[in-house]
């Protein structure tokens, strides 16, 4: 790496022309090949400059290479076409999407040092950029997944929920319920605002909860919810039964799915249910994922919450029963969010742990 065949020696009227390039070239890439130049001649390592220009290890060799050989006029016309030296074939573009489904590549310039370190294949950073988005990946956050969570139990309760759609009659109804807990506080929001001067909104002591108990019909988006300071028990849950039959007081059976909290397996709910004709049928253990209504708390965190700040508990409680009590307005969005597209944790998903 560096040999003589990489050393640069630059008299100080060949540094002043090589910087003056630099400031006139308007492309980056363009002017960063000029910089390993003038960077190598200050005497630094191939490492430091392909971490500092974003660039793999093996390109700055070849850069360094090319000027030796051909001088300026080289480097600026050396071939960089799509980001790279060279073209992954069909099996190492593979071979590089099995790596990345099942390690976590946090920066494309690590993946970039993945390729150069596998094949010798080098790439800038837009380059490997237009190689992910060609292979199918994009940027996103990761997710948390429950680590007990069972892959093919939870693919068995959708084969289920398929079957069970299959035989329900016109008038019954079947609901996904939950308990959330939603505290006295405000959640920070992204906004356009100042460098270094991000906006500030007040908040509370997060300590005083609003807690809701609420069903939601995904087929007739019909719903019922139970807002209360109280904690949500097997108490509140019977409760809540004899609500959800007097919501569909005919003979139509009612089912409910509900996870697995202890106080929903307790035997006043189940006789409560048996007499409300209610069935309670249960999602398999850790998944949330499962639960379409899970994704309404997190509708209700976003146009409730984001950058909203209430000065008491009582209004904040008032205006949450307000945001419930109108939440028809908001049915065409809950429509295409809470539906039964279920994202199952694939098989062999979890990871070693971490050391």
């Amino acid at each position: 790496m560096n040999g003589p065949s990489t050393t640069i020696n630059l008299p100080p009227e060949r540094r002043s022309e090589l910087e003056e390039q630099v400031r006139q070239t308007k492309e980056r890439k363009i002017a960063d090949r000029v910089r390993v130049v003038l960077y190598k001649a200050e005497g630094h390592s191939h490492k430091f400059m392909a971490q500092l220009l974003q660039m793999g290890r093996n390109q700055v060799t070849q850069l360094l290479q090319q000027f030796n050989q051909g001088g300026l006029t080289a480097l600026l016309q050396s071939n960089q076409s799509g980001g790279s030296t060279a073209k992954l074939t069909d099996e190492q573009q593979q071979a590089l999407k099995v790596e990345l489904k099942t390690k976590i590549y946090a920066t494309a310039f690590q993946v970039l040092a993945w390729v150069e370190q596998q094949w010798g294949v080098v790439y800038d950073l837009s380059g490997i950029h237009k190689l992910l988005k060609r292979l199918g990946f994009s940027y996103k956050k990761n997710r948390l997944v429950p680590s007990q969570a069972d892959p093919e139990l939870q693919r068995q309760f959708v084969q289920w929920l398929a079957g069970l759609h299959q035989h329900m009659k016109a008038e019954d109804r079947l609901s996904f319920g939950d308990a959330v807990h939603f505290k006295h506080n405000a959640e920070a929001g992204y906004a356009w605002s100042e460098v270094g001067e991000p906006h500030h909104i007040p908040a509370n002591t997060g300590r005083q909860r609003y807690n809701v108990l609420g069903a939601y019909c995904l087929q007739t988006h019909e719903h019922l919810f139970v807002l209360t300071p109280d904690n949500i028990n097997q108490d509140k849950l019977i409760e809540f039964l004899g609500l959800l039959r007097a919501k569909h007081p005919s003979s139509a059976q009612i089912y409910l799915i509900i996870d697995n909290a202890r106080y929903h397996h307790a035997q006043r709910v189940q006789a409560q249910a048996r007499q409300q004709r209610i069935r309670l049928e249960y999602l398999p253990p850790y998944s949330p994922n499962l639960n379409p209504i899970e994704r309404l708390w997190k509708f209700v965190r976003k146009m409730f919450f984001k950058d909203r700040y209430r000065d008491s508990f009582a209004k904040f409680c008032a205006q949450l029963a307000d945001f419930f009590a109108q939440l028809d307005q908001y049915r065409d969005d809950l429509a295409s969010l809470l539906t039964e597209n279920f994202e199952l944790i694939p098989e062999g998903w979890q990871t070693s742990a971490s050391a």
